[in-house]
Parts: C-alpha cells; sequence; structure tokens
C-alpha cells in the first residue's frame, strides 16, 4: 500500500469517525419535525458504560444516565421541574404539593422543599441531608436531584457506595410497556436498593437482595449481596432489548405520583367519581403539561411562561399578548358566561368553579399519593394519615385570585431570635425532652395527644438562657413567658401550608353557579362560610376548633353577609321591577292612544 493509499485511508476514517460523532450529537435532542417516535431497540450499559450482555456471570443493573445519556442530553434533562427540586436558585413559582416531614413522638408535621415556597421550609433547615431525605421520600421520587448528591457524612458515603446513585427513572413517565411498575420501584426504594430501581421497575429483571441490610465492609467484588437476573427473551439475537417509548407520558404514569382520594367517598366507591372532563374527553396529561427537550413541564399557570398558552384561558378565552387566537386550543369550547358580571373574572380563577368537589359546610380530609404513599401495592401497602390535608379551601392564592386549595397545618418545636424562629430537628427535640414527649409508640401514622402541661415542660427543657423555645401548631405560638408561664397567641408564622387544587375539572353543566347565584351567595354559603377544621395534636379531647374560608379571603365579613343577604330579596326586588317596568309601558301606552287620537282629529279639522 503505497503512501497516497494510507493517507486517503486515514482521511476517510476520520471523516467517518467525525460524522459518527456528529450524528450522535443529534439523536434523541431537538426535532426535525417528524412526529413519530424512534423505534428504541438499544444497549444496555452499566453504570461504567459497559454494556449488558444476558451471557454475563454476574450481571449489573443498567444504568439511565449510560443507556439513556447515549441519545439524550442526561445533563440537560436533570434540570427539568421534576429533578430540580433541590436547587433553590431555580425560578419557584407559586406554592405546590411538598414533601412532608412527619414524627409522631416530637408531635411534628412540616411542609418540606428545595423550593422557595412561602410557608416550606428546606430540608437543611432540619438537619435533613440528601440520604434522609431519600429515605423518608422513597416511594414516589422521580430520581435525580437529591438521589444524586454526595453526602459529606462519613457514614453516609459509605451507604451511598453500596446504594450506588438514584438516577433520573426515565422508564417511569416514558415506558409504555404494561410491566413497567413503580410499586416495585418503591419498594427497591424502600431497601435503599437505589443502583436498581429501573431495572426492577421496568419489568426487564429481577432484583434479588437488600441495601440497607448489607455490612458497611460489603463489597460487590467478593461479596454476594445483591443479584440482578434478567430475563434472557427480552435480549434479541444481537443482544439489544426492545423499550416501548412513549414521547407524551400515559395518564397512569402521572397518576402514580399525582393522585388525589377524597376520603368522604369510601375506597370500595371510588369508582363512583368522576375523572377530569379533559382526560374523559381523550386527552392526556402532557397535551397541557408538555416540555422541551429540557424537561422544565409547563403547569398551565398564566404567570409561568408558555404556560400562559397552556392554560384555562390559554385554552378557552381570548388571546395572548401578541394578539395570536389562541381559545379552541384541542377543541376547548369559548364559554359564554351569559349573565355572570365581570368582576368575578377579577376576583376569582377558573378553578373556584370548575376544579375539585363541591363546596361543603364542613372541608373534607383527603389523601395524595405523594405525601401519603398510596399506590403500593399488596403487601406493601401502606395506611398513613398524617398529616391531615383538608380541602377543597376557597381561598386566595398567591395571584391574588380566590381558587380551592388544600392545606394542612405545620406544627413543630423552633428556637425563637428576636421575630425569627429557627426549626428544631426532631432528633434534637427527642434528645433533650425525650422523657416528656415519650421514646415509643405502637402506630406511628397519626397524632399523639399533647397537653399544655406537656408543651410546657417540655419548653422548659429546650429553652436556656440565651435562647427561648416555642412550639408551633394549630396556628397558634406556644412559648414562655417572663413569668416561666405557657401563653399562647395567633400568628402568621402558624398559619397552613396550602397549595392549589387544580383538578378534577368539572364541566359548565356541574360548576358552581350552575343553578342560581345562591350556590355562592347564600346566607350560608359554603363558599364563603364553609369551614375546615384546625388541626392540631394540642387538648384533643376538646371540641375541636374550625376556622371559615372567609378568614382566608381577605374579606370583610360583614360585608359579605350583607351583600349575600341581599340575594334573598332580589325575587321580589326583580318582581317590583319588572311591574314597574309593566306600568311604565301602560302609562306609555295610554299617552301614546291619547296623543294618536290627538293627531287624528287635528288632521280631520285640517281636511274640513
Amino acid at each position: 500500500m503505497n503512501r497516497l493509499t494510507q493517507q486517503t485511508l486515514i482521511i476517510g476514517i476520520l471523516l467517518v469517525c467525525l460524522a459518527r460523532v456528529q450524528a450522535d450529537e443529534l439523536i434523541g435532542q431537538g426535532n426535525d419535525g417528524n412526529r413519530c417516535t424512534p423505534v428504541h431497540v438499544i444497549e444496555l450499559l452499566d453504570d461504567e458504560g459497559k454494556r449488558i450482555r444476558p451471557s454475563d456471570s454476574v450481571p449489573k443493573a443498567f444504568s439511565t444516565r449510560q443507556t439513556c445519556g447515549e441519545c439524550h442530553d442526561y445533563e440537560l434533562i436533570s434540570g427539568g421541574w421534576h429533578f430540580n427540586s433541590h436547587d433553590s436558585e431555580v425560578q419557584a413559582g407559586r406554592p405546590g404539593e411538598p414533601w412532608v416531614l412527619t414524627d409522631a413522638i416530637t408531635r411534628t408535621q412540616v411542609p418540606i422543599s428545595g423550593r422557595k415556597w412561602e410557608g416550606a421550609f428546606a430540608p437543611e433547615e432540619f438537619g435533613i441531608s440528601p440520604w434522609e431525605f431519600l429515605k423518608m421520600n422513597f416511594s414516589h421520587f422521580p430520581g435525580g436531584s437529591y438521589g444524586q448528591m454526595d453526602s459529606d457524612d462519613p457514614d453516609e458515603m459509605i451507604r451511598q457506595d453500596i446504594s450506588g446513585p438514584y438516577e433520573i427513572n426515565c422508564l417511569a413517565c416514558h415506558n409504555a410497556d404494561p410491566h413497567q411498575d413503580q410499586s416495585a420501584a418503591a419498594m427497591q426504594a424502600a431497601r435503599q436498593n437505589y443502583r436498581w430501581i429501573a431495572a426492577e421497575s421496568s419489568g426487564k429483571a429481577r432484583v434479588s437482595g437488600v441495601a440497607s441490610a448489607l455490612d458497611d465492609f460489603f463489597d460487590p467484588e467478593f461479596d454476594e449481596g445483591l443479584k440482578v437476573t434478567y430475563e434472557k427473551n427480552w435480549f434479541d439475537a444481537d443482544d439489544q432489548v426492545f423499550f416501548n417509548i412513549a414521547s407524551h407520558p400515559a395518564n397512569r404514569s402521572c397518576y402514580f405520583c399525582h393522585s388525589n382520594h377524597d376520603l368522604s367517598i369510601g375506597e370500595d366507591q371510588e369508582w363512583t367519581r368522576h375523572e377530569d372532563v379533559h382526560l374523559k374527553s381523550g386527552l392526556l396529561c402532557a397535551d397541557c403539561h408538555r416540555n422541551g427537550d429540557n424537561h422544565m413541564i409547563t403547569r398551565g399557570i398564566e404567570s409561568e411562561g408558555t404556560g400562559k398558552t397552556l392554560s384555562c384561558s390559554g385554552c378557552h378565552l381570548g388571546s395572548d399578548d401578541e394578539g395570536h387566537p389562541v381559545n379552541g386550543g384541542l377543541g376547548a369550547q369559548k364559554p359564554k358566561h351569559a349573565g355572570i358580571p365581570a368582576v368575578h373574572f377579577e376576583k376569582l380563577a377558573c378553578t373556584a368553579c370548575h376544579s375539585g368537589t363541591w363546596p361543603e359546610e364542613i372541608t373534607g380530609r383527603w389523601k395524595t399519593s405523594r405525601i401519603h404513599k398510596t399506590g403500593l401495592h399488596g403487601k406493601h401497602n401502606l395506611d398513613i394519615s398524617q398529616p391531615h390535608v383538608y380541602g377543597p379551601v376557597l381561598m386566595k392564592g398567591a395571584d391574588g385570585k380566590i381558587a380551592p386549595h388544600k392545606l394542612f397545618w405545620p406544627a413543630y418545636w423552633a428556637i425563637v431570635q428576636g421575630d425569627e424562629f429557627f426549626p428544631l430537628a426532631p432528633k434534637d427535640v427527642l434528645s433533650a425532652a425525650g422523657t416528656v414527649l415519650g421514646q415509643a409508640v405502637e402506630k406511628n401514622d397519626d397524632w399523639l395527644p399533647l397537653t399544655e402541661e406537656d408543651i410546657l415542660a417540655v419548653l422548659n427543657l429546650l429553652s436556656t438562657d440565651n435562647k427561648d423555645a416555642a412550639y408551633v401548631a394549630g396556628g397558634k405560638v406556644y412559648h414562655l413567658s417572663e413569668n416561666a408561664e405557657l401563653e399562647i397567641a395567633p400568628s402568621g408564622i402558624a398559619k397552613p401550608y396550602a397549595w392549589p387544587m387544580a383538578h378534577d375539572v368539572r364541566p359548565a353543566e356541574q360548576a358552581l353557579g350552575v343553578r342560581r347565584c345562591e350556590d355562592c351567595h347564600a346566607k350560608d354559603s359554603a363558599f364563603f362560610f364553609g369551614k375546615t377544621q384546625v388541626d392540631t395534636p394540642v387538648n384533643m379531647d376538646g371540641d375541636p376548633e374550625f376556622m371559615e374560608m372567609i378568614d382566608l379571603q381577605g374579606i370583610d365579613r360583614g360585608y359579605m353577609r350583607t351583600f349575600n343577604a341581599s340575594f334573598i330579596f332580589r325575587p321580589f326586588l326583580k318582581i317590583v321591577a319588572f311591574a314597574a317596568c309593566g306600568l311604565i309601558v301602560l302609562v306609555l301606552l295610554a299617552y301614546a292612544v291619547r296623543a294618536i287620537s290627538a293627531i287624528s282629529r287635528a288632521c280631520g279639522k285640517e281636511k274640513k
């Protein structure tokens, strides 16, 4: 082979490699306009990027970072809405459903979120490390975020090495195979088998072993502990595996983490409850809650970027800021709202009339899949009731409009310095005051009673010469007076944590006001005067305390009662008004007849 031939061959190989690199950069990213989802017959790669074959003597679990990351930008996706909750620099948007720290012994329940939502606490404020956060919220966690953060604690670092990172489980949303089982994913997470979650839940493999039970000195190279067994019939002749990938997740994928159960409806009667009208009409959750390559899910909120055109008004009303018509999106009808004064659209969100259940005299309790860990099947099913979540509570949201919300009442111990409250971790409270609060309970998923005498004793144990302690619960703050007596006072610091209740959406025929104005403007209207229980472990033997919705709406009670009372007389006023109009018409007709008669006589005289 001469030198020219060799140079030509080398250049050709380099060009082929360059073309391959450029092609790899394009695969899975961007949009070339073709809406067909590519067929995913792919290699499985472990966390070191090595190919997995069914013939491997000791196969490893496949890694989504490596396997999916072959074609998709894993780092870009990691910044998506589901995976960036640990990053306080990300725009938080309006408050959403939080994670919840509960501890029965110390009577603690607080909203936890890395986002800067008003009323929520960052995990680090309670001394919760990423590793502890995972153990608390194992069942409905999508991976990434706290699951990939390295610990500084030596003991936790050892456990992280054994369990592996909790990578983004791409298949939880995008695997359309009916074998995809998120209950199995939750079980692997409960065992701290984070590295193996995607493999087990996909149905492609079976995992045996419990990472949390392994010794700190476990070495996967020499010790048996966790074993992965792949179903060989999933692999083709080239040792590749087919994944039934859906670009738009199925509704059932969303439902696992985003279901709500109205406890006023028995579990055996759940089938009688209507589903969201959009889903019954054939839409997918992802038709409204869309995203690009960066996975920043649109939340359907007008104030949050593209959410404006993918919100209630975006599909059903008007046009966007550039004047482009957006009503009629996805076949949406433009509502007439005949006879409804314009002030309603200034003061109320669309969801006030169309979302959730009808307001009742006393709000009911709800369970959510994430907070109460529902959807776990078989013997792994949990029955958690704390925190007590109430809804729908019609109150002002972040945009100043009244909308239905879910809420619960925070309870925690804190150190007070000036006007600032610094919450105490349950383990620290228990360490100082365990003799008063108790050390063990048979049931740890609901309130244990707490007396004012107990609170006084705990505050004395927590307070020092330099620091005052307080207990926050049920909208009140309990603290020590200068005479070391217990003082109790309502406080804004103890207000409930609430987040909007956007679904299930009801059609126009089931909206508030469909019968008459008195749906909301009656003397005892549940819209304004419905009650929600003030939830607290303190003095549980007494009568429960309630708060009316109008107290959360910022509306003057006397004004609204007077205004609503006017609707009692409005039918009579209408009768009087119509009668008066009829009388005026008769008078005008009489004068018209007389005028016509006078004109007729005048014309007759002139003719003569």
